[in-house]
């Protein structure tokens, strides 16, 4: 029996355990996921991820990526279309970094080397789960929303630079755009985009379903109070040890935990930065869900999370104290609208905007045409 079917068979069997064991808690804990997917994650993900697929199928994104191609290319050796998943990515959270970069290789648009170089990068955490569940939900300051944010995107970056050097002997490829499809074919189109777009969201709720009864099995069993009485040598509380190890399963979880432990502020973001930037096991499953159909490492791609992750806690942490010193001219802690969250969102939003306008050009050079 192989390591990883023996490992994943372990797995079921304490879940079906915690089950029997734990029923109600259990049961507690799954209605919780169903009604996160039902409320936050559907709503959200369903027309981001139907509106890309349309993007993709009527060529707009090919235009894109012929645009951007002379920033894509000596950044990261990748081919311009390389930044539909990269933008897009960081626009709307996990996975749809990965579902974008899937559905480009499908369409034959990147080869499997590309695809794992880009997947190294653009899988990370949306601006509503940092700003709003994080920031102002954990730890009641927005700003350090966008300052979780602003290092997401720094460390993606220094991720995406640094693995193109893995790319030995790779040589650039010339990327043929198809022609603008036809009225009768944008009707195809959307009806394909609508029923990938549900089979997708149907994956990640399975998922996120099964990750939360499993988080909610360990809680009841105390094995992340356990993994961080083993851990007993770092200087960290036992709460942050905990916490952090609660997040490598769901990150959710662990950045809230980590909010409430007694350590130092800098080093408990920096942890933070760190979570969220890997995604937890629970992100990790979707992923490798969205991405079944295509012929990846998945040793190389948690890697280039583990690279990602490391960059972003980095830049956090050499990035507090400015941070912090903003923090406290803050002014009410629910408001956006200060002095140090303005910056740091124009910080981020203006390659964003950059990203949007060269796909309104797309769009329209299409309509054009």
């Amino acid at each position: 029996m192989k390591k990883s079917s023996f490992v994943l068979g372990l797995c079921a069997c304490f879940l079906l355990y915690a089950l029997l064991r734990f029923p109600e808690a259990m049961l507690a804990a799954s209605a919780e996921s169903v009604q996160l997917w039902l409320t936050k994650v559907f709503p959200s993900l369903f027309p981001f991820i139907a509106a890309c697929g349309l993007l993709l199928r009527i060529g707009a994104a090919e235009r894109m990526g012929a645009a951007l191609r002379p920033l894509m290319r000596p950044l990261f050796g990748l081919p311009g279309i390389a930044a539909f998943p990269f933008f897009l990515g960081i626009f709307s959270g996990y996975p749809m970094g990965a579902k974008i970069t899937a559905m480009l290789y499908e369409k034959k648009l990147l080869t499997t080397e590309e695809a794992q170089h880009i997947l190294a990068f653009s899988n990370n955490p949306g601006p509503l789960f940092l700003i709003g569940t994080v920031g102002v939900g954990f730890f009641g300051m927005p700003v350090f929303g966008y300052a979780l944010l602003l290092c997401s995107f720094l460390g993606a970056v220094a991720t995406g630079i640094l693995w193109r050097f893995r790319r030995k002997g790779s040589r650039p490829m010339s990327h043929t755009y198809p022609a603008a499809a036809s009225a009768s074919s944008v009707t195809e189109a959307l009806s394909a985009s609508v029923a990938d777009a549900v089979n997708t969201i149907l994956l990640i709720g399975g998922y996120l379903i099964l990750f939360g009864a499993l988080s909610e099995a360990m809680e009841q069993i105390n094995l992340f109070s356990f993994l961080s009485r083993l851990l007993f040598f770092l200087p960290l509380s036992a709460e942050t040890l905990g916490g952090f190890c609660s997040g490598i399963l769901e990150m959710t979880n662990g950045a809230y935990l980590l909010s409430l432990s007694p350590d130092g502020l800098r080093l408990r973001l920096a942890l933070v930065s760190f979570l969220v930037s890997f995604g937890g096991l629970s992100i990790l499953g979707q992923t490798l869900g969205v991405l079944a159909d295509i012929p990846i490492s998945k040793k190389d791609y948690v890697k280039g999370k583990v690279m990602n992750a490391l960059f972003s806690s980095l830049f956090f942490y050499f990035f507090f104290p400015f941070f912090q010193q903003n923090v406290q001219k803050a002014v009410p802690v629910f408001s956006f609208f200060t002095e140090t969250a303005f910056t740091l969102s124009f910080l981020w939003i203006l390659p964003s905007l950059f990203f949007l306008g060269v796909l309104c050009h797309a769009v329209l050079l299409k309509r054009k045409e």
